[in-house]
């Protein structure tokens, strides 16, 4: 039986992986919320755990080094599963920390990896079908994840549910067992991974991480109040969302493919635009959280080919992919940190929840800039390695 090709074993981790991500990792603001944390402290730990993520690079560069690729992979997605422990006891301090502590080391080790394996095991003519399918994918999986999810974090408990999302996440290892080689280019020293840096893509992904503070991390825990902090109403808006999302993703895949980016970009910014124009005001009414939720994944569907074609034709096309996404990864960090720093000191000042999403909104010109036009990144800068 021939094996299958690293394509199609990347998108089965990433449907399970994100399918645990679907069942718990996205109550988890809701969860702190529910554990009594105001929005500003939830958005504060965020931003600490952000931080942390940036401090742990240069040592996830080392354990990248001595494990190769996929095995640092491995023990990244490993680290997710066994991140849902501590979270559990969030409410007290030393768990809160641990959590943070240990969530940060993974996903500074997992994500940089994940993003160089997407990039190099698939592309060419057919990249912006491939993210397509994928954002579909993920979408169609929010549809059934946040349904699965509120009932058991309604019903049974967050015990019940971060169990299962983390034996999940240990499943999602299982298909990257018979990946081979992962072609992303040397594991660079500590001295030379921010050298000859790719600064458009890392600006780009920088401005992604500024706006998605707002979208993704400020927007969940305002439209989980404004329903009433009921988990299985969350979870069933988040589901209607995915829908939306899934349907939006595969067109957008394929007019990428056909060359219509650029008239795209355009569109995906004028609707980011309204979307955080509509999660600002819809603080005040259950039902314009839940339109504005929905709207914003049809967004996203959009949004996400767009983005992620170009980041990844450029990695790829550095020949140094690892390193591409390692830089890349850093300046994300670094906009999702003051981003949340933001929208805490407005939600803070103004004591209007939803309007903690406005700062992300300064990410939309940024991601236009910086995206737009964009041309492959230059020369290859190094041979392929790591196992």
């Amino acid at each position: 039986m021939p094996r299958p090709s690293p394509f199609r074993l990347l998108t089965l981790h990433y449907a399970l992986f994100q399918l645990s991500v679907a069942l718990a990792g996205g109550f988890v603001g809701a969860y702190l919320m529910k554990l009594g944390f105001s929005l500003p402290v939830a958005l504060l730990a965020y931003a600490a755990l952000l931080t942390a993520r940036f401090g742990l690079r240069l040592i996830s560069l080392e354990v990248v080094r001595r494990l190769g690729y996929r095995r640092a992979m491995m023990a990244g997605a490993a680290l997710c599963a066994a991140g849902f422990l501590p979270l559990m006891g969030a409410d007290q301090p030393i768990w809160l920390a641990a959590w943070l502590l240990l969530a940060s080391i993974a996903e500074s080790l997992y994500w940089p990896l994940y993003h160089a394996a997407a990039a190099v095991v698939s592309g060419g003519a057919q990249r912006g079908r491939e993210i397509g399918l994928r954002t579909a994918l993920g979408s169609l999986i929010g549809i059934v994840g946040p349904i699965a999810g509120g009932l058991m974090m309604e019903h049974l408990g967050p015990a019940v549910d971060f169990g299962i999302a983390g034996g999940l996440t240990l499943l999602s290892v299982l298909p990257l067992l018979r990946m081979g080689q992962i072609p992303a280019g040397p594991v660079p020293g500590m001295r030379d991974s921010m050298r000859g840096i790719d600064v458009r893509g890392i600006a780009a992904f920088a401005a992604d991480g500024w706006m998605s503070s707002g979208l993704t991390l400020a927007w969940p825990m305002v439209l989980f109040t404004s329903l009433g902090s009921h988990y299985e109403a969350f979870g069933m808006a988040n589901a209607a969302a995915g829908l939306v999302g899934a349907v939006a993703g595969i067109a957008c895949g394929r007019g990428i493919d056909r060359g219509q980016r650029e008239r795209y970009l355009v569109l995906v910014c004028a609707a980011l635009t309204l979307g955080f124009a509509l999660r600002a005001l819809a603080g005040w009414s259950p039902a314009a959280a839940a339109i504005a939720n929905a709207s914003g994944a049809a967004v996203a569907g959009l949004y996400v080919p767009v983005l992620m074609s170009v980041i990844y034709d450029r990695a790829k096309d550095s020949g140094a992919a690892y390193r591409f996404h390692f830089a890349a990864e850093a300046g994300w960090d670094m906009g999702a940190t003051i981003g949340c720093m933001l929208a805490a000191l407005v939600a803070w000042a103004t004591a209007v929840p939803s309007l903690a999403v406005l700062p992300g909104a300064l990410g939309v010109l940024a991601i236009y800039h910086f995206v737009r036009g964009q041309a492959p990144a230059a020369a290859p800068l190094g041979v392929p390695a790591g196992a």
